[in-house]
């Protein structure tokens, strides 16, 4: 649930002229005025504007990543599907994230000495995955 956040608020930078096409067009013009615009200048007026928008964009992207993406709910079957053999969605009930569930994900241990013989619950709680896994 932070890799949203993260990603929104490493695209926001005004700290120097190069950050985006806008800065980098005013430092242009600014070599015909008087007094000419120094990378001093916009790391000084870009830090505080960097520091707020990068704060409020993580919270603003946390917020509507649990309202749009439902980012805060239990790993979804699909998602076992899609990636096979790290991944088996066992038929275990459970409370994951606080929400009742009839069945949820199980990471399989795929460690060197483990073979994947089992895997882990959200709660930490191993289970044999020869159990869940004809054949395995």
């Amino acid at each position: 649930s932070l890799i949203l956040p993260a990603m929104v608020g490493t695209s926001l930078a005004f700290l120097l002229p190069t950050a985006t096409p806008p800065n980098v067009i005013v430092l242009a013009l600014s070599q015909d005025v008087m007094r000419s615009l120094r990378v001093r200048d916009f790391f000084s007026n870009g830090l505080p504007l960097t520091i707020m928008t990068c704060m409020i964009g993580a919270v603003l992207a946390h917020v509507m990543g649990a309202a749009v993406f439902d980012s805060d709910s239990p790993f979804p079957s699909w998602a076992c599907e899609a990636a096979p053999g790290g991944c088996i969605f066992v038929d275990v009930p459970g409370v994951v994230n606080g929400r009742g569930v009839s069945a949820q994900a199980c990471i399989v241990n795929l460690s060197p000495g483990a073979n994947g013989g089992t895997c882990r619950l959200w709660n930490g709680t191993s289970l044999n995955t020869a159990d869940y896994i004809p054949g395995f």
